[in-house]
């Protein structure tokens, strides 16, 4: 009688501790999947010298540092969204000005990686122009597929697959903003 109590509670702890563990691994959070350094911003172009690597590290650095303060005035115009729409009286006016402000700073945010894409295409050569084009952003080959740990299109458009834990178009799900 007491081996069956400790067996089922051992079973159920194990039941627990598997079901933890997968809703913390299905959670990704920003750029957790990325890789850093050269094979981010140039996966295997044949043939850069020293200079052109130096070049383009410094071109990415700068990129990034403009796109952390883009990403950052994002986040306060979503925090004065939120306080906007949870006010007693919503002002209409000044949550359509909201809404247009984070617009223009995603469409700033994507002219820039446009103009760093053409800024490390013209640090290289012609030849790495073409394999640079070919090569989709954080695979390793043209034509290369996404492997284990790689990010794969998002399902729904959200920013990635489904983890065990989101529980979308349930009754009681509420929406994160």
């Amino acid at each position: 009688m007491l081996t069956r109590g400790i067996k089922t509670t051992l079973t159920l702890a194990i039941i627990l501790l598997m079901a933890t563990a997968t809703d913390v691994f299905s959670q990704r959070g920003r750029g957790m999947d990325r890789r850093g350094g050269m094979e981010q911003v140039c996966p295997n172009i044949p043939n850069l010298t020293e200079e052109q690597q130096q070049q383009i590290t410094d071109l990415r650095t700068a990129h990034l540092r403009e796109m952390q303060s883009l990403r950052d005035q994002i986040d306060v115009n979503r925090a004065q969204y939120r306080a906007l729409m949870r006010g007693d009286r919503a002002d209409m006016a000044a949550i359509n000005a909201n809404i247009d402000e984070r617009s223009e700073i995603r469409n700033q945010m994507e002219k820039k990686q446009a103009e760093h894409h053409q800024a490390i295409r013209n640090v290289l050569t012609e030849e790495q122009r073409v394999w640079f084009d070919a090569v989709p952003r954080g695979f390793a080959r043209p034509g290369a597929r996404p492997g284990p740990g790689m990010r794969q299109a998002a399902p729904y458009g959200g920013r990635g697959g489904r983890g065990a834990g989101v529980m979308r178009n349930r009754p009681g799900f509420r929406r994160g903003f």
